[in-house]
């Protein structure tokens, strides 16, 4: 049988070995009661997993967390055949309580696999499929060239002024308005809702997540860390959903909206369902979709940007080569366009490296199998929920040898372009399968516009 066809576990499950006589994968000793509770990692779990793939010498670590077992997938080829062409059977999502707590179970990366699911997913699709995105590229160039500028004026604020000009963007793409400089209200919320989203959806972080109906327990009993971050983040996370968006609305319903991605959603959505009972319904979603990528963009980006300001600080040998690059295709005379890009294979491979090197989410989002499966011999029950542990795959000394170095010519042929015998690390650290498709879209095409345009 080929093992590399998409149902090669469920033909096992249903053709040969029964699973309740196969083992769970190996992992930490579990414990009665609290299971392997206080051997999850709550700082920097990707270097955790990354051990326990060597010590266990394994692709596959389980973990009996109570109520929710845990697979930690720790290689590129266990998280390919597992999410990848098994995403019929693990494509589901685990209700994380600090997250719900936070409202920010609107994000279709939370939302469990259905029918809610694909209509955010549809939604966000029509705006943001490759086909389309090439549109935002003028504003992208637009707050590229401010950037350089803001910049050169106050150097010791670049961070903020980074923030500055990816939310700009996005804010402007998702609502027609433009920020005013680095303390404005959409540049400070998304910042600070974008920290309760880092901290919450961190793997191991909040023991909610396993005793979920402590979340009934007030905010003010000790030992309630997580009820007290999310009354922190709610108010920064309902302002950056509502206030944009009925801002538009107001200005959409008197005539007078700029474009943007919530005036374009809301013209549709009259168009389809004015008057009628599904009217509100399709605005909800609307609502969710246009904070959606105005939330994710201005974190992931500002984050990458981050990365890879401090990569050409650190090693800057690359710093060096990538503007020897530009000199030579682009001249003294202009700034770089998008059209340009397919001439700049060291620039692109810098891009590359930087998603490479510090990858925006390291532990990824957990997907849940919603029947037995098998992978490697070993049994994975119902229910379980796959950590794919992201950074370790992007730091694979097989794939990427030295990988703690910033060192773009990993990507580079010896014609000069682009090897495409090396793995391109966007497909891995956008995530994997039916869950992957929106965040590919988005990230994976605007999300290297954005960074490339820096």
């Amino acid at each position: 049988m080929d093992n590399d066809t998409p149902e090669h576990g469920r033909t096992l499950l249903t053709s040969t070995v029964p699973t309740c006589i196969l083992p769970l994968p190996p992992g930490p000793k579990s414990w009665p009661i609290v299971g392997n509770l206080f051997d999850m990692p709550t700082t920097r779990p990707w270097e955790t997993f990354c051990e326990w793939r060597k010590t266990y010498n394994s692709d596959i670590i389980f973990l009996d967390m109570p109520l929710q077992p845990i697979l930690v997938v720790g290689s590129a080829k266990a998280a390919l055949e597992l999410l990848e062409k098994r995403s019929n059977l693990w494509s589901d999502r685990i209700s994380l309580i600090i997250i719900e707590l936070m409202s920010l179970n609107i994000s279709t990366a939370f939302m469990p696999y259905g029918s809610r699911w694909r209509a955010h997913r549809r939604m966000f699709h029509q705006e943001f499929h490759p086909g389309v995105v090439e549109k935002y590229r003028p504003i992208q160039l637009d707050y590229a060239r401010r950037f350089c500028s803001w910049v050169s004026k106050s150097p010791a604020d670049t961070r903020k002024i980074v923030r500055q000009m990816v939310t700009g963007i996005i804010f402007f793409v998702a609502y027609g308005k433009r920020v005013s400089g680095m303390d404005d209200e959409a540049v400070i919320t998304a910042q600070i809702a974008s920290e309760g989203l880092s901290e919450g959806a961190m793997p191991g972080f909040s023991w909610l997540n396993y005793f979920p109906l402590a979340r009934h327990i007030p905010s003010w009993v000790p030992g309630t860390y997580s009820k007290k971050l999310a009354d922190k983040y709610l108010p920064y996370v309902q302002a950056m959903r509502d206030k944009p968006y009925d801002e538009v609305k107001a200005a959409f319903q008197m005539g007078v909206a700029p474009p943007s991605l919530a005036a374009s959603l809301m013209e549709r959505n009259r168009a389809k369902y004015g008057g009628t009972n599904e009217e509100g319904v399709h605005d909800e979603t609307a609502r969710n979709v246009a904070v959606l990528a105005y939330g994710a963009g201005a974190d992931t980006t500002t984050s990458s940007c981050e990365s890879f300001l401090l990569a050409i600080a650190l090693f800057p040998e690359v710093q060096m080569k990538a503007q020897s690059e530009l000199d030579r295709v682009i001249g003294p005379h202009r700034l770089p366009e998008f059209d340009d890009l397919e001439n700049l294979p060291y620039v692109r491979a810098v891009v590359m490296e930087t998603i490479r090197w510090i990858p925006v989410s390291p532990s990824g989002i957990p997907h849940v199998v919603v029947a037995d499966d098998l992978y490697d011999g070993y049994h994975i029950p119902k229910g379980t929920a796959a950590i794919p542990n992201i950074w370790g795959m992007l730091h694979e000394p097989k794939d990427y040898p030295d990988p703690e170095k910033f060192w773009p010519d990993r990507f580079i042929g010896a014609d000069g372009n682009i090897d495409p015998t090396v793995r391109d690390p966007s497909t891995i650290a956008f995530g994997f399968g039916r869950r992957e498709s929106v965040q590919q879209q988005y990230s994976g095409h605007l999300y290297r516009d954005r960074l490339a345009c820096l």
